[in-house]
Parts: C-alpha cells; sequence; structure tokens
C-alpha cells in the first residue's frame, strides 16, 4: 500500500471513530445505555480489524487522535458512572419513602 493510501486509509478510519465515539456519547447523554454498548461493540471491532490490517507507523496525528477519543470515552463513562449512581441513591430514597407509606397506611 503506498503512503498516500495508507495516509487516506487512516483519515478515513479516524473519522468513523471519531463519528462512532460521538454517537456512543449521544446515547450516553440520552440514558441509552444498550446503543451505547452497542456502538462501542462496533467500534471495537473496527479498530482490531484497522490494526490487524495495517500496523501504525508512528504517525502522532494519528495516535493523538485516538488517545483524545479514549479520553472522551473514559470522560463520558465517568459521567454516566455519577448519573447511575445519582439515579440508584435517588430511587433507593423513594423507596423508603413509599415503604414508609405503606407501613404508616397498613
Amino acid at each position: 500500500m503506498s503512503i498516500d493510501q495508507n495516509v487516506k486509509t487512516k483519515n478515513e478510519f479516524l473519522d468513523k471513530f471519531s463519528h462512532l465515539n460521538s454517537r456512543i456519547e449521544t446515547a450516553l447523554g440520552l440514558h441509552d445505555f444498550e446503543s451505547a454498548m452497542k456502538i462501542d461493540v462496533t467500534r471495537r471491532q473496527m479498530l482490531h480489524e484497522f490494526t490487524s490490517k495495517i500496523v501504525p507507523d508512528g504517525d502522532k496525528t494519528f495516535f493523538d487522535t485516538l488517545e483524545k477519543c479514549a479520553a472522551d470515552n473514559a470522560r463520558a463513562i465517568t459521567q454516566m458512572t455519577l448519573e447511575m449512581n445519582r439515579m440508584q441513591q435517588a430511587s433507593g430514597r423513594k423507596i423508603k419513602l413509599l415503604d414508609g407509606y405503606r407501613k404508616g397506611n397498613a
């Protein structure tokens, strides 16, 4: 594969990878965790297939972009975890209130 083709292939990969990353963030923002997981599986498979066909050549931009995507995902996962904990705490409080109401009206 020529250098120009390799660059084009890497750029196409990065565009698709970044797009999937954005879709994951959108799904997480909508609390659509099932979609986020499915998109992540697709993204991981794409990364695996790409790296098995093309050996990265130390391209700083390529690795910087992958690092940015990884950082974005880590931030999204942290945000999702915090949101899930908040939702769990709120649910726990509601259950206690309902249990107290039920016992008071029994």
